[in-house]
């Protein structure tokens, strides 16, 4: 295994002791075989808290991707550098630690070293003790730690159904919990899912709570989502909050508790501070709340607050609570303000949430929180730094040539500063959806008011993999920022267009919504519709970039059902209705709806090798095999009477066969990838020798037919035919110079980068190297 240098750039100002992170290494194969003997140091040499697993491995067994968790100290805005090698000599069992776990048949004990918590197994309390250094800490109320409530003010206590170790190493371990949220009748309103995180030395834990409608109901209203932590704090209380505004930059500052207090964001850049009187604020939380006594403190941060509005933060002589989703019926907005600050100007209206949370059937949310025990907070700053290393966990960043190099990622251009003219351009093109809002975090949203109220309207629900290109560009440049928008976005893939549950339609399981959908998930702006999903609008390839960077199991739990989701809606059948069809009939099939399902499939089995989709992958080949004419055309239906190429479409099927091939080595497949690439770049273009949009003399116009690239530079090194690499080589300029990429393009630009590199075809790219020239002295 050769060494890779790796740095952490500190990205908060804030100082960090034993800080955790999970980082996902890709190798080349062959480099490593055994993830155990992963080592880091630091730049002095000094050995590091540090242990590793194996997410995926190659055809030879050897590790593809490994996963490694380390604890850090790093000052404030520093960048450090370290190093990571396979030390043969590394005992894995020498690594010793306080975090340690028991399980019992109806709890699990968890000690960090400082921090000491019960989890029960089952019953309506998930967390039953809670210790700082041997104080007991949790209130006696025997009230769920989760509850719902819907339209009727029923409540729902979150009942938990099990918990079981998911994943545990000597310094990180995490308890899956499974759930419902049931009425003191018997009725389920719907279920959840939590994951917590514990680190070892630390006095917090993280909280990854899901909630999924799985019932039968249409719809559920759901008026509030409530979590409540109480505390066992003895004498005088004081708290603290995370409310910004003119004379508190980082929060309030430490006072006295003499009434409960609730902290409210509704809106982007305002929040509401309710206790003995309202006050009123034009900007927005940082979603913590404080509370403590004499001798210990406890904090509640939620991660993406304002983010994810509306929510509430609430303080009481009790303990602490959060509202996932506050009801906000009898909340009125301040009755007038005056008019837009600076800051406030390039806010445009966001979502209206005025009434109960309307939950479609199958639709998820998940929400990250941290619980933190430790000295009572001296001050608001010290407070909010602590909640700011939460909201911005430390990155290990590798350099972009590693993830090119080891052919983990498939082919993919590093950051090449000489061509700074073109990273530019690519830089200016990635731009992170629009969305804000419970709902609409993390996807790019068209709003629109009716009346007084402000909706959304139409979604791209991701569509092209969208979360793909800001994650490749974030491993290429380094721009923080980027993965954490590539998160915000992929958690909503994952919750908000996905189909988890559907009475009605049990084949939309693990299918994500298609585009255009209006608020996601349905077919107009009634609402009454759900628009479902299709195999010609599946990807998966954002969820396990995502899995394999971070390890979150959802990612990959959500890519294997989109990608069952495929092998069961594929349109096996239309290889003998292809056979019978006539010329001047009718034409219902269309590429993408075979293609992607094609490439979904391909593309998990891929990572895994999971045998079960081969027989549907190679029959979806027997499909096109007979779809595709002796020019080597795939036909798709354009207009009323008319059916021909359309390249865009059959990049899906040339994607699909590419990837098949290289996994499978099935001839056949390289035999139709390739007669349909030739195809295109010989009878698939414009006069300017760009693709057109359809075979058609009415649309002979220059189309993105970005997803061809990939696929073209494959063909290309396999038989250096120059009409391929000139097909390529113009639909990338004509991109790049007429300032047309846009983000969901870049994964693919990447894919094809290489080969132009190779090629000396980026050369044109190429800026001046003027810190190398002699100076050039001004005239006197």
């Amino acid at each position: 295994m050769p060494e890779i240098n790796a740095i952490i750039r500190e990205p908060s100002g804030v100082s960090r002791t034993r800080w955790p992170t999970t980082t996902g290494l890709p190798f080349a194969q062959g480099a490593l075989r055994d993830p155990t003997r992963i080592a880091l140091a630091d730049s002095t040499g000094q050995i590091l808290p540090a242990c590793a697993s194996a997410l995926a491995t190659w055809p030879d067994g050897s590790i593809k991707w490994a996963l490694l968790d380390a604890q850090i100290d790093i000052g404030p805005m520093a960048r450090a550098a370290y190093r990571i090698y396979a030390d043969p000599q590394r005992d894995p069992a020498a690594l010793r630690t306080p975090l340690a776990c028991e399980c019992a048949e109806k709890t699990i004990a968890i000690d960090t070293g400082p921090l000491a918590v019960r989890l029960n197994r089952g019953g309506p309390r998930l967390i039953t003790a809670l210790a700082l250094a041997g104080r007991s800490l949790l209130g006696e109320d025997a009230t769920a730690d989760f509850t719902a409530f819907d339209l009727a003010g029923t409540v729902y206590p979150g009942q938990v159904a099990s918990a079981a170790i998911e994943e545990q190493n000597p310094l990180r371990l995490v308890v899956k919990v499974e759930g419902s949220f049931v009425a003191a009748d018997g009725a389920r309103l719907m279920g959840w899912q939590a994951r917590l995180y514990f680190y070892a030395h630390q006095p917090f834990f993280k909280v990854l709570h899901t909630f999924v409608h799985d019932q039968p109901a249409p719809i559920v209203q759901l008026s509030r989502l409530h979590f409540a932590l109480p505390l066992a704090l003895t004498a005088e209380k004081r708290f603290m909050l995370g409310s910004r505004n003119a004379d508190f930059g980082h929060g309030e500052d430490p006072r006295q508790l003499d009434h409960p207090l609730t902290l409210i964001q509704w809106q982007i850049e305002r929040h509401a501070l309710l206790g003995k009187e309202r006050s009123d604020h034009r900007a927005n939380t940082h979603g913590w709340v404080h509370l403590a006594d004499g001798q210990t403190g406890a904090t509640l941060k939620l991660r993406h607050p304002w983010q994810n509005y509306p929510k509430a933060f609430a303080i009481s002589d009790d303990g602490l609570a959060l509202d996932l989703y506050p009801d906000l019926r009898d909340f009125a907005p301040p009755a007038g303000e005056p008019g837009r600050t600076a800051r406030e100007m390039d806010h445009p209206d966001s979502v209206d949430y005025v009434g109960p949370l309307r939950i479609p059937q199958g639709m998820a949310k998940t929400h990250e929180f941290f619980v933190h025990l430790g000295d009572p907070g001296p001050s608001a700053r010290h407070i909010d730094a602590l909640c700011l290393a939460f909201e911005e966990p430390l990155l290990l960043q590798l350099p972009s040539e590693h993830y090119a190099t080891t052919g983990a990622l498939g082919p993919f251009h590093p950051f090449d500063e000489r061509h700074w003219p073109l990273e530019h351009a690519l830089r200016r093109a990635c731009r992170p959806p629009n969305g804000l809002g419970l709902l609409d975090y993390g996807d790019q949203v068209l709003l629109e008011r009716e009346g007084q109220q402000c909706k959304t309207r139409t979604c791209e629900n991701l569509a092209a993999d969208l979360p793909r290109s800001l994650l490749r560009q974030y491993l290429r440049a380094g721009d923080q920022r980027l993965f954490r928008e590539a998160e915000a976005a992929i958690h909503h893939l994952i919750d908000i267009d996905t189909v988890h549950y559907s009475s009605d339609h049990p084949e939309w399981i693990g299918g994500p919504h298609r585009q255009h959908a209006q608020n996601h998930h349905w077919t107009d702006t009634d609402e009454n519709a759900l628009q479902g999903p299709a195999t010609s609008h599946a990807w998966v390839g954002s969820l396990l970039d995502y899995y394999f960077l971070t390890g979150y199991p959802r990612a990959r739990e959500t890519a294997e059902a989109c990608a069952d989701f495929c092998r069961r809606q594929a349109p096996y059948g239309w290889k003998s209705q292809i056979a019978n069809a006539e010329a001047d009939q009718a034409w219902p099939f269309n590429t993408p709806v075979a293609g992607q399902a094609l490439i979904a499939m391909g593309t998990y089995y891929s990572a895994f090798r999971d045998e079960r989709f081969l027989r549907a992958m190679e029959t979806l080949v027997d499909l096109f095999e007979a779809w595709q004419d002796a020019d080597g055309r795939w036909r798709d239906p354009i207009g009323s009477f008319n059916h021909g190429a359309v390249p865009a479409a059959t990049a899906s099927v040339l994607q699909g066969l590419q990837q098949y091939y290289q996994d499978t080595g099935d001839i056949r497949a390289h035999r139709l990838l390739l007669d349909g690439a030739r195809f295109l770049t010989a009878e698939g273009r414009t006069a300017e020798g760009l693709f057109y949009h359809q075979e058609r003399p009415n649309a002979d116009r220059p189309h993105p037919a970005t997803q061809l690239l990939p696929p073209l530079a494959f063909v290309y090194r396999e038989t250096g035919d120059a009409q391929i690499l000139d097909a390529g080589y113009r639909l990338f300029r004509d991109l790049v110079d007429s300032r047309r990429v846009t983000t969901r393009m870049l994964a693919d630009l990447f894919a094809f980068m290489p080969l132009l590199a190779d090629q000396g075809l980026l050369a044109d790219y190429e800026g001046p190297d003027l810190t190398s020239s002699a100076p050039i002295c001004p005239r006197s």
